[in-house]
């Protein structure tokens, strides 16, 4: 049976596969083309298709398709049709491609050798994540990985274009990313010197939606009606016409590589746009010359001059630009090498590392099996910055890791941290949780350089009174805890069956117990943790709890919520009623029964995500927000969405549908102060009373009420994202999401009191926050944490945590961690933070974190 090998470029944009037999290289054509889309689609059979297939179905279901999952490696689940879908299947469908054509061509035999190459900064999370893909496909075969630079100077080196012992950088644009590297060649073999560069930010696609935006200024003044449609509505007609302007856009892009001009037609509004090269340099000329300097800034980091250098290579397909070949020419002369196909080239040097290592592996005295310890087997050949390239064999599975925190199930009873008693009675110790010697505790956890662990078993802990209150969980039950100190030791605490919510103040402390379907029981307790006073309460779904001074709310829904759809007339959502009790957290133990207070209606409009998923909120629909507490204020407030409608005795439709929303202000004392929202304004969902001025956010954006008491736009909402206020102190930021689904791009800005405006201060297009601005789990949000005027946040990018600190002077990056590394509460001698080595933040909490804490 035939024997071959296969290398294969998985990029952000386009894929490309290259074949080696016998010392011969072919390129792999895959539905007739050398270089195929790496889109991938989930049809309505729940099949996951990729390629020309996937790509031809954005025109007709786009939100079933992604066209960049390589995006989404080390960052979690991309939504197809709104089903989750794991990035390392969408990777495994575009290899299979590959493999497939591969096999036809040799009597269905398998490949020896898989070479996959991977941006040179990549981490090895992101690296796992190919790995894991590449065994879904084939088993049995030996993987190799290989940095894209490296993969392209072994090409070069192969045609004689590279001496021996010389020095080589790379310039590769991609779809996706921009990378540079300097190497060093020995003779086909590279080792990368110093640092390598580039940006997550610049690539082709990037210049693809300029382009787009370019052509939305045309439309717009040809067709605004049409253009905001497009841009905002998510009828599956406008998804698809903004679908075929974004490949309109690609197109003009390459024509522009050719040709002075480019014009297209757009269907839809039946209209022409247009664009040439020097609009094009205008758009995207400041991202190339600075990819230029990123390239020049490697070379002097790697200890090089520029006449050390015997060439610099151009790869990536946004090499091909006639503006990026001329930028990098202007710095570097006649030492730039380009190829027609600079994607091919890429393919090309992986297969020959792939077959490299077969034929190393028949010579006497190389083996390229498992090493004992069942580990990756590191060869000499194509070692990158020091870094043998792994040749991964696929072993039998390894050992399952330790099973994770029990998860919290209701009327489980409860197991705390070991060594410890508290004032209100001895705790009871299981086995398996017993303390260390010397009286700390036991703890399990993970272990994450440059911070110390306090306790296991953690859901959530809060800053009160001076103290820190721990919410742990247990599969007897759960615990809530006050620490002493940041060491895991604590001096109060109070055992539940199920906590479900619940606030604290520096008075006291409001709980919620599950102890039935539908019924909960409330709690006010002290500072030290003592029952003061219990009622019971019956409510379908979890309620909002909140605290302030001596005053506590619990808000709920007083009935069943009822699922809606177009099937009876309404959007997509759930009706119910809201209502809510207020309790006295201070004075003595005698209280009396507080009187429920019925709010009203109260209905939430969602994404329909997957006809299942009620998770995200509608931000163009008149939803019910949840109730906050007011800043600067010692009430909360809620906003309730309500509805009318024409609906017939005898029949299930309503008819006539017509939305409003009712502000309401809640003070201590149960005064409840509604106000019908203004017909005409926008939607609201966030109500921010902040230094004695009315902040919200809303479908329109973020607003500010001026004097007058008329809102003024300060910041417009992305037209597929989110914006959200964020008080801390006597700031007040905005932190937002480029796209909400799925969850893409953040920023965070900061507002000049003095102008009325927002001063940018970080972001990143290709990361994610870590949780949600849209979603109605309070468990899915994102967790800020003020600490006086600043802000700690969590951003999720490759894979990794990313812990950033916010002060009105900027951000910066204080930590990064593997999992979800997320902050909960500042102490004064650091930060205290939940730690999940694998787990994203969720919209439950069954999986409990460690609590750690990071010196600050």
């Amino acid at each position: 049976m035939a024997q071959w090998c296969l290398g294969v470029d998985l990029g952000t944009s386009f894929s490309a596969g290259v074949i080696a037999a016998e010392g011969r290289f072919d390129v792999l054509e895959v539905e007739g083309e050398r270089r195929i889309p790496s889109a991938v689609m989930l049809d309505e059979r729940g099949t996951l298709v990729a390629g020309r297939i996937a790509q031809r179905g954005i025109g007709v279901s786009p939100e079933r398709v992604e066209r960049n999952p390589k995006r989404y490696v080390g960052r979690g689940r991309m939504l197809l049709g709104g089903v989750p879908v794991d990035v390392t299947d969408a990777m495994a469908a575009l290899l299979e491609l590959f493999v497939s054509e591969g096999r036809r061509r040799f009597d269905g035999a398998d490949p020896d050798c898989i070479a996959l190459t991977h941006p040179v900064a990549w981490s090895a999370e992101r690296k796992a994540v190919l790995l894991a893909a590449a065994k879904k496909v084939v088993r049995g075969v030996r993987i190799a990985f290989v940095d894209e630079p490296v993969a392209s100077a072994r090409y070069f080196a192969s045609s004689g274009r590279v001496p021996s012992g010389s020095h080589l950088a790379v310039y590769d644009l991609g779809g996706g990313t921009f990378d540079a590297a300097v190497l060093t060649a020995d003779g086909s073999d590279f080792k990368v010197v110093g640092e390598p560069g580039g940006s997550d930010e610049i690539g082709g696609e990037g210049f693809d939606e300029q382009v787009f935006a370019f052509f939305g200024t045309q439309l717009e003044r040809i067709d605004p009606e049409w253009w905001t449609q497009v841009t905002t509505n998510p009828e599956r007609r406008y998804v698809s016409y903004a679908a075929d302007l974004l490949k309109t856009a690609r197109e003009a892009k390459e024509t522009l590589s050719k040709f002075e001009t480019s014009s297209h037609y757009v269907v839809g509004v039946n209209e022409d746009v247009q664009i040439d090269r020097a609009e094009l340099g205008g758009l995207i000329g400041e991202e190339i010359i600075r990819t230029a300097d990123i390239l020049e800034e490697t070379i002097r980091g790697a200890g090089i001059g520029p006449d050390e250098l015997a060439a610099v290579f151009m790869t990536g397909g946004g090499s091909r630009m006639p503006s990026v070949q001329q930028a990098v020419r202007d710095r570097f002369g006649d030492k730039v090498r380009t190829y027609d196909d600079p994607k091919i080239v890429v393919a090309y040097g992986a297969a020959q590392l792939a077959w490299k290592l077969k034929v190393e592996h028949r010579e006497p005295g190389r083996t390229t099996g498992p090493h004992p310890a069942g580990g990756p087997s590191l060869r000499p050949a194509g070692t990158t910055g020091g870094h043998p390239v792994p040749v991964l064999p696929v072993a039998p599975a390894p050992a399952p890791a330790p099973a994770p925190a029990p998860a919290a199930a209701p009327g489980a009873a409860g197991d705390p941290a070991a060594g410890h008693r508290s004032s209100t009675g001895p705790m009871h110790v299981p086995a398996g949780h017993r303390a260390a010697s010397g009286g700390a505790p036991a703890v399990d956890g993970p272990t994450v350089k440059g911070v110390e662990k306090v306790m296991d078993h953690v859901l959530e802990a809060r800053a009160a009174g001076g103290r820190v209150l721990v919410h742990q969980a247990f599969e007897g039950g759960h615990f809530l805890r006050r620490l002493d100190g940041v060491e895991g030791r604590h001096d109060r605490e109070l055992h539940f069956g199920r906590l479900v919510e619940w606030a604290a103040s520096g008075e006291g402390v409001v709980t919620t117990e599950q102890v039935g379907p539908a019924q909960l029981l409330v709690r006010a307790l002290t500072p030290e943790l003592g029952i003061r006073s219990t009622h019971p309460l019956q409510t379908w779904g979890n309620p909002t709890v909140l605290a302030h001074g001596r005053t506590g709310w619990v808000f709920y829904q007083s009935r069943q919520t009822v699922a809606v759809d177009a099937a009876v007339g309404l959007p997509w959502g759930e009706t119910g009623q809201l209502a809510m009790i207020e309790i006295d957290l201070g004075g003595g133990f005698f209280f009396q029964e507080p009187q429920p207070r019925d709010l009203g209606p109260y209905a939430q409009w969602f994404v329909n995500e997957d006809n299942r998923v009620r998770r995200l909120v509608d931000q163009d629909s008149p939803s019910g927000t949840d109730p906050a507490l007011s800043v600067g204020a010692p009430g909360c407030t809620v906003v309730l969405g309500q509805f009318s409608s024409n609906k017939p005795l005898f029949a299930s439709r309503h008819q006539d549908f017509r939305p409003w929303q009712v502000l309401c202000l809640v003070d201590p004392g149960g005064v409840v102060r509604p106000t019908m929202r203004e017909p005409g304004r926008s939607w609201l969902h966030q109500v921010v009373l902040h230094n004695g001025r009315w902040f919200t956010a809303s479908s329109a954006g973020l607003e500010a009420d001026t004097a007058a008491g008329r809102p003024a736009l300060v910041a417009p909402r992305p037209p597929a994202g989110a914006l959200r206020w964020v008080p801390a102190g006597g700031s007040l930021y905005a932190v937002g999401a480029d796209q909400v689904s799925p969850a893409r791009g953040w920023s965070v800005s900061i507002l000049d009191e003095r102008s009325g405006a927002l001063r940018f201060l970080m972001g990143k297009k290709s990361a994610a926050l870590a949780g949600h601005l849209t979603s109605r789990y309070r468990w899915e949000r994102p967790r800020l944490v003020a600490d006086g005027d600043s802000l700690w946040l969590t951003m999720l990018d490759a894979g990794r945590s990313r812990l950033v600190h916010v002060t009105p002077e900027g951000a910066r990056e204080v930590h990064r961690a593997a999992g979800t590394f997320e902050p909960v509460v500042r102490v004064p001698t650091g930060l205290l933070c939940l730690h999940r080595p694998a787990d994203p933040v969720g919209a439950t909490r069954d999986h409990p974190a460690t609590l750690v804490h990071l010196p600050l």
